[in-house]
């Protein structure tokens, strides 16, 4: 007959002294007795076996199932109980387990030899198979291990790409304003190369200053109505000769005699193949052109339903509250764009004429409103900054004619100093030399104002500045 094994049963817990646990053990109906579960050992006290131990690891302890007694006790009162049951097990083992043996036949001590071999192989068996499954928890855990590893690497390998897309978009970003200001400051150096081949203009403008004093003179002699006259015949005759010889299918239609309908009427052909019609309006002003002319305009471009865009040309003056080639929309969103002739020869007014009709065409030939838009903002940055680059350079025009005179001045004051000079006598005072050189005051641009002084070594502006 098979023996029992050592099964786990549901009254150990760990709580309990394991000496108490054996005794109950020994007392659960179907055991053997106590002393076959132990190792025989000559010492006094006997040590449990691999099966107890692992009974004792794998069996839980409830309390229902103890004496009830043990429910009515505190814990130091229990675990007194249990010793004292553990110390009577203790005493009566060796005597009840020799009597046992005195009492054993040979067929029943041999019996219990064998249910010993069979509870330890038993026990062997359950161990190996326990030791199976570990085996194959771990070469699961393994196996998980490497698909949550390889996992992982995926993700991070999504997460890195995804990273790596990002990172290049921003580079693709900043490349794109990088080219930007690139052709900014390419536009930017061009204009300035434009400037500085028109400033043998501001030479030029030098060289015919007397021509101009005439040429105003005779102005001043004429009425309103003449000077209006000679500037419209002067937008005309490049209109003329410049737009037309320049844009193909261009033709320009006088409209002087025509009130509210500007001065000229000006047909183009856009890049799309339709003709578009530009209103050019001329002044001849010696004062700024004031805002109510701009408002004529804009009203004349409004009330021709098939004029398309604006120009207005100042010959002689600036354009109020207009900068130079600014462009603006009117109330029903058509652009119009200002320039002035002022200080400019014949030939760059031709020039810029044709410049800016060369604007609006492009301006009218953009498809969609957002593109019109997108287009002028770009030419009003453009032009502001060509404008403010243009104010600084007729500022250090003007501050090089005044150091021009104040040198010439200067130059005279040696001259003077030269021919006053005689053999044997020394030179002038430092009050008679600033009475021939003119006042010693530094200007802003660092030059000496060189103006005839007044007392002492300075002129009349400038006395109670060095005063104060």
């Amino acid at each position: 007959m098979k023996s029992k094994r050592c099964d786990s049963s549901p009254i150990l817990n760990s709580s309990v002294p394991n000496i108490l646990l054996l005794a109950l053990l020994a007392n659960q109906p179907g055991r053997r007795p106590p002393f076959q579960i132990f190792k025989h050992s000559s010492s006094k006290h006997d040590v449990p076996s691999p099966c107890i131990l692992a009974m004792l690891e794998s069996m839980a302890l409830r309390l229902k199932d103890l004496h009830p007694v043990f429910l009515t006790v505190t814990q130091e009162e229990a675990v007194a109980i249990a010793n004292l049951g553990a110390q009577a097990y203790v005493g009566m083992k060796d005597h009840l387990y020799d009597s046992w043996l005195q009492n054993q036949s040979a067929e029943e001590g041999a019996k219990a030899e064998v249910w010993r071999t069979e509870g330890g192989q038993a026990m062997l068996e359950k161990m190996q198979k326990r030791l199976a499954e570990g085996d194959a928890a771990i070469q699961r855990a393994a196996t998980l291990e490497t698909a949550v590893n390889a996992e992982i690497e995926r993700r991070v390998g999504e997460v890195l790409e995804m990273y790596k897309k990002d990172f290049e978009l921003t580079k693709l970003e900043e490349v794109s304003v990088l080219k930007v200001q690139l052709a900014e400051l390419k536009g930017k150096e061009h204009a300035f190369r434009l400037l500085a081949e028109a400033h043998p203009v501001m030479q030029e403008k030098i060289a015919t200053l007397e021509a101009q004093i005439m040429e105003q003179t005779v102005a001043n002699t004429k009425s309103s109505h003449a000077i209006g006259k000679a500037g419209e015949a002067t937008v005309l005759e490049i209109l003329n000769t410049a737009v037309i010889s320049s844009l193909p299918y261009a033709s320009v239609k006088d409209m002087t005699a025509v009130g509210h309908a500007a001065d000229f009427h000006l047909s183009v052909m856009l890049e799309t193949g339709t003709k578009a019609k530009i209103l050019v309006d001329s002044k001849k002003y010696k004062r700024k052109v004031n805002t109510t002319e701009i408002e004529k305009l804009y009203a004349d471009v409004d009330a021709d339903e098939q004029a398309d865009a604006g120009l207005m040309i100042s010959i002689e003056s600036h354009i109020f509250t207009m900068k130079q080639y600014q462009i603006t929309m009117t109330p029903k969103k058509k652009p119009v764009l200002f320039i002035s002739f002022c200080d400019l020869s014949e030939d760059l007014r031709k020039d810029l004429t044709v410049w800016a009709v060369r604007i609006l065409v492009d301006v009218l030939s953009q498809r969609t409103s957002a593109e019109t838009e997108s287009m002028l903002a770009n030419l009003g940055g453009f032009l502001s900054a060509i404008d403010d680059f243009m104010k600084e350079l007729d500022s250090n025009i003007r501050a090089s004619t005044k150091n021009l005179d104040a040198l010439k001045v200067s130059r005279d004051g040696l001259i003077r100093t030269l021919l006053n000079f005689r053999a044997g006598k020394s030179l002038e005072t430092p009050l008679e030399t600033a009475q021939l050189e003119g006042c010693s005051h530094i200007t802003k641009n660092g030059g000496k104002c060189g103006k005839k002084v007044l007392t002492g070594t300075f002129c009349k502006a400038h006395v109670k500045k060095e005063a104060e």
